[in-house]
């Protein structure tokens, strides 16, 4: 793991604040969902409502399912799925508070986060992976993960199996990031051992200007 003994809980994390402060200030009114979907879990009526107030879509990188699309399935409706259809997740219909993922043909197992707790996560991820200012490096030395990660605080999530185990997320009031296992060249269902994968989104390109002088990592760069 990256981080100090200092970690940021959820309930630091203020939901509608980040977005506004990472997405701009929403642009259409609060709206209803339609009376059908009264069956869902409040945390995700409450994302719905939430996310609706902006007409810019906040999730981009993976597709979460309209509310008329989710359908109940043995105690278990999916919501969301990755960009290439072979990652899903799920609510457990009973509690509405379990959420299980699962590979295309996969066994569903049981996540590390509530879905109150995931949906949050989930905003975070999209925001580092739809941000306009970045920087990405997949093959990071362990000896310089910290330096690319100091100005920044590790926020106590549960943590994902999805796209691979072991991924934790930073933040500070200006960056964000997400670190993770970097993949072995010549086995890519392993670890590299030794590496790690950064991407760092920024709300200014002048927040990026610390690891433009780490000239030893080749960054992937926007802009």
């Amino acid at each position: 793991m990256w981080h100090n003994d200092r970690m940021i809980n959820l309930a630091e994390i203020d939901l509608f604040n980040f977005l506004i402060d990472w997405h701009g200030l929403p642009d259409a009114p609060p709206s209803a969902l339609p009376a059908e979907c009264t069956w869902l879990p409040d945390p995700l009526k409450e994302w719905y409502s939430l996310s609706g107030r902006w007409t810019s879509p906040l999730i981009r990188l993976k597709r979460m399912l309209t509310p008329g699309q989710i359908e109940q399935s043995d105690e278990k409706a999916i919501f969301m799925e990755d960009p290439t259809g072979d990652w899903f997740w799920a609510f457990n219909t009973e509690d509405k508070i379990t959420v299980y993922d699962a590979e295309l043909h996969g066994e569903w197992e049981r996540t590390a986060e509530q879905l109150s707790e995931f949906l949050v996560h989930n905003a975070l991820n999209e925001t580092i992976y739809g941000g306009k200012y970045w920087r990405e490096c997949t093959q990071v030395e362990a000896g310089l993960v910290a330096d690319t990660l100091a100005p920044m605080t590790a926020v106590s999530f549960g943590g994902w199996r999805w796209p691979r185990p072991g991924g934790q997320i930073f933040m500070s009031k200006t960056l964000l990031a997400e670190v993770g296992p970097a993949m072995n060249p010549e086995s890519l269902q392993k670890d590299r051992p030794g590496y790690s994968e950064v991407r760092v989104t920024a709300k200014e390109p002048v927040n990026l200007s610390y690891l433009d002088r780490m000239t030893s990592i080749k960054w992937l760069r926007s802009p």
